[in-house]
């Protein structure tokens, strides 16, 4: 029989172990001889009896060779690269100028000072080159995001026309990622693609919680210009996605947010939605009160009525789930929606499939790094040319092709974490960037030991 390389084991307090298959999805609370078994751990003193042998096969702990194993990876893989939920994705920065000084950006400053805007000429080079790409990579799953620096200032004004003018041209979908302080100066433009869009704004808390975090250049903030309009783009039927950004700084003050959400009567509008994200670190930027993804879940579990986010339509954020998924499905105490599922990809520019157009002519995979040329893919300007040596790192960025990822036993749990930080601290996009997943992890499941051991 071949043990699994993606198992962990978990001692609760009772004794009895709880294992993990984060290959399978597959957890059970057995005693502790088969937990050892699984863990391999020498002297082998115990026989699996039959029963048991049957138990752990069935659940994907044991395989009769490890080409079983491997041949269910290489399915998982080939579903997740057809079917996989994520879309190519084509970012466009109008300009990386930003009019705020948000306290946790992970963009440098000397890109949020640039005065560099993209021409009408590159939009359309943009363009041509979005759609070599999708003939090279032959898929017609798509979408295009509205970025920056702050993509609305109003000297972009032309350019985002021109960038929603090609995009409905070609029947695709996407996104305006804003700080709303200038929303209302683009509502006439954006009437005409508002069945195409959705409008992506930040608010981190009340007024006073807010106005600390999302500033000006003049130390100024900016709740009160962002709420004002969100009133009237509603109304008009906009797509209106809220983002909160959640640190150690801002979590206790998310329940009196969403009720300021409800007392405005956003939450009337079927156009209107939550979406509650964990300030990261992916660019390397220090920011102040960041805590693990767990905390700010046991948290919102514990201060926000469940009832509460559903009104409102308020989702938590992948990134706040990644790791607490499975373990939190199996007490039926998650507030995620979403089933366990096997993943090899840690994020879209782990798989090659976003394409950030940005005003200084490159292609850049990941939103983190705009600007930095050592990451660039290439140009699209006059014309598409990329490094495919580049690109194919990319693409092949997953557990799999990652030496020191590939036999972790929480491989497809993590999913080999940011190529970012792997690349700034290893050298390579391919090397092992932990951080503090192990750490984590192992905090939360300390925390819910109680309750496993409950189940037992």
């Amino acid at each position: 029989m071949y043990i699994s390389e993606y198992i962990l084991t978990y001692r609760l307090r009772n004794g009895r172990h709880l294992i993990f298959n984060s290959l399978s999805g597959a957890m059970d609370i057995v005693e502790e001889h088969i937990s050892q078994f699984l863990q391999k751990q020498q002297p082998v003193t115990y026989t699996l009896t039959a029963d048991e042998e049957q138990f752990l096969a069935g659940r994907g702990y044991l395989y009769r060779e490890r080409e079983e194993e491997q041949a269910l990876i290489r399915r998982y893989q080939e579903y997740q690269d057809q079917h996989g939920s994520g879309d190519i994705s084509f970012v466009f920065c109008p300009s990386m100028t930003c009019n705020l000084k948000c306290v946790y950006c992970f963009e440098p400053q000397e890109i949020r000072s640039s005065h560099e805007r993209m021409t009408e000429d590159q939009v359309q080079a943009a363009f041509l080159a979005m759609d070599q790409i999708m003939q090279q990579q032959q898929s017609t799953r798509h979408h295009f995001v509205i970025f920056g620096g702050e993509p609305l200032l109003p000297l972009n004004r032309s350019i985002v026309g021109l960038i929603l003018e090609q995009a409905k041209a070609r029947g695709v979908t996407g996104t305006v990622i804003s700080n709303g302080v200038f929303l209302s100066h683009y509502q006439e433009l954006l009437e005409p693609y508002k069945d195409m869009l959705r409008i992506q704004l930040t608010i981190d808390g009340p007024q006073a919680v807010h106005d600390r975090r999302r500033i000006t250049r003049a130390n100024e903030g900016t709740f009160m210009k962002i709420t004002a309009q969100i009133d009237s783009f509603l109304e008009h039927d906009f797509d209106i996605a809220i983002r909160v950004n959640l640190d150690g700084e801002n979590i206790e003050h998310l329940n009196e947010l969403l009720d300021f959400f409800q007392e405005r009567q956003w939450n009337a509008y079927p156009n209107f939605s939550v979406s509650l994200s964990p300030v990261e670190n992916y660019a390397g930027n220090s920011a102040p009160g960041l805590l693990p993804s767990y905390q700010l879940t046991e948290f919102i579990k514990a201060h926000v009525p469940n009832d509460k986010l559903q009104r409102l339509n308020a989702a938590l954020n992948s990134d706040l789930t990644r790791l607490s998924l499975p373990f939190e499905n199996v007490l039926g105490t998650g507030l995620a929606k979403d089933s366990y599922f096997p993943n090899c990809y840690f994020c879209e520019a782990a798989g090659g499939k976003t394409f950030t157009f940005s005003p200084d002519h490159q292609v850049y995979p990941c939103t983190s790094i705009i600007g930095d040329q050592k990451w660039s893919l290439g140009t699209y300007y006059p014309q598409l040319e990329l490094d495919e040596q580049k690109l194919a790192l990319w693409k092949e960025r997953h557990v799999l092709n990652q030496p020191e990822c590939k036999g972790c036993n929480i491989a497809f749990l993590c999913s080999g974490n940011c190529p970012v930080q792997a690349g700034r601290t290893t050298g390579s996009i391919l090397g092992a960037y932990c951080g503090n997943v192990k750490r984590d992890l192992d905090s939360h499941l300390e925390l819910l030991n109680d309750s496993f051991t409950a189940l037992s």
